[in-house]
């Protein structure tokens, strides 16, 4: 099984149990905790993910250094994926929670690209332009492409809106040379 698929399976459950257990914000901030300790501190990583540590081991080391960090079913959830060997996934899983808590609470992420830096306040518009658009509420993030030429392109889920120069250059010549 893929490592993406695992990843979306385990983040389902730990979500429907943050969900149940109405916590979903602070399960979230654990994940990040256990992703960001085992970033910060790679001993920690070398041995959860040791394939001849015994699995009781990994849950004490987990459990010395993060009960009372974090939520009971975060704990739980890390004893999970000890006992089916899949520790090297959680960075996957904290992944997917965020998006699934995101269209939870009915937050969309968009990528723009403009041609130049946005100000403060056309990053604003255009948010809230974006929000009016899909009904949702937009997490922003913008990127600077010179090669766009001028104007911007957005994407949102699988919707791409191309408001660029560039691409209204090859929607031109498409027209020119018929093949539209």
């Amino acid at each position: 099984m893929r490592l993406s698929t695992l990843a979306r399976r385990y983040a389902g459950a730990i979500f429907e149990a943050a969900r149940s257990a109405d916590i979903i914000d602070r399960v979230e901030s654990d994940l990040g905790l256990v992703t960001y300790s085992l970033q910060a501190m790679p001993r920690l990583r070398e041995v959860l993910s040791h394939p001849l540590i015994p699995a009781a081991r990994k849950k004490e080391i987990a459990a010395e250094v993060f009960a009372g960090e974090v939520e009971a079913v975060t704990l739980d959830f890390l004893d999970l994926l000890i006992d089916k060997r899949r520790e090297e996934i959680v960075e996957d899983v904290e992944r997917e929670y965020v998006r699934l808590a995101n269209e939870f609470r009915g937050i969309v992420p968009a990528m723009a690209s403009s041609a130049v830096p946005l100000t403060p306040g056309e990053r604003t518009r255009l948010r809230a332009k974006l929000e009016e658009f899909t009904g949702k509420k937009i997490e922003l993030q913008v990127e600077e492409d010179p090669t766009l030429v001028g104007g911007l392109t957005v994407k949102i889920g699988d919707t791409v809106i191309d408001g660029s120069v560039k691409g209204y250059l090859a929607s031109l010549k498409d027209q020119l040379l018929g093949k539209e």
